[in-house]
């Protein structure tokens, strides 16, 4: 399978944009896809960052209290679906929250699958609407453990998702993702992204390490990075460039 995404939220999207475009990067407008908006940071290997971000700052307030009382662990004990998995992103705290794989069917997994040993939750459908117009539409699974991945299955093509072009050049020189380092071991292995477990790491945490043309190195750590931690590395002379 391959690495698709990597999802972090943000309590504010344009400053996040902002944020992003400050160290160099290109940060591409998603859309909308009912009460959240987002946008993408995508590399030339297809994987990219998805800022998303609810568009009511409001609501996201509301979400953190309800998750404060504790209405979501209710929820998570009575119903452990895909909507469960989605309101933890929005109720939680900024930061990279989740990774998503892609390369198999998701509504027919057979027993060569490599879900077929895992407990999934039911595949939903979604619609984003893009700026120019333009409605992508995919499918979405979730493990049941939810310090496992989510998947994806595209219904229209990919490059309506991922832009292609100028949206993959990065004034830093960012090549792609080459490591992602995580608290679990991720059981699904990744042909193009280098996913590995570091017990240092607190649960649900995640480390990702980008690989840049230029010779750069930045590591973004901290509050003014949504409590996310990314650094970008310059490419050494023997290192496969993604």
């Amino acid at each position: 399978m391959l690495l698709d995404h990597l999802v972090l939220v943000v309590d504010d999207l344009s400053s996040a944009i902002s944020r992003f475009e400050s160290r160099g990067f290109t940060v591409t407008p998603g859309g909308t896809n009912g009460p959240t908006h987002n946008a993408l940071i995508v590399f030339s290997n297809d994987t990219y960052i998805e800022l998303i971000a609810l568009q009511s700052s409001r609501a996201r307030l509301v979400m953190r209290m309800l998750r404060q009382v504790g209405l979501f662990a209710l929820r998570r004990r009575l119903r452990n679906d895909l909507q469960t998995r989605l309101l933890g992103w929005m109720s939680g705290a900024q930061g990279l929250v989740d990774l998503c794989l892609r390369g198999t069917d998701l509504t027919e997994i057979n027993e060569l699958s490599p879900l077929s040993g895992m407990s999934l939750t039911d595949p939903v459908k979604f619609k984003r609407y893009r700026p120019d117009g333009v409605v992508v539409e995919w499918t979405l699974r979730g493990s049941n453990n939810l310090r496992q991945p989510f998947f994806i299955q595209d219904a229209t093509p990919v490059d309506y998702r991922i832009p292609i072009g100028n949206a993959r050049v990065h004034k830093n020189g960012a090549l792609g993702i080459s490591e992602v380092r995580v608290a679990e071991h991720i059981t699904i292995s990744t042909s193009n992204v280098q996913i590995q477990r570091d017990p240092a790491l607190h649960p649900e945490s995640f480390s990702v390490t980008i690989l840049s043309e230029l010779e750069v190195a930045d590591h973004m750590q901290g509050p003014d990075f949504f409590n996310a931690d990314i650094a970008l590395t310059p490419a050494s002379a023997g290192s496969q460039r993604v």
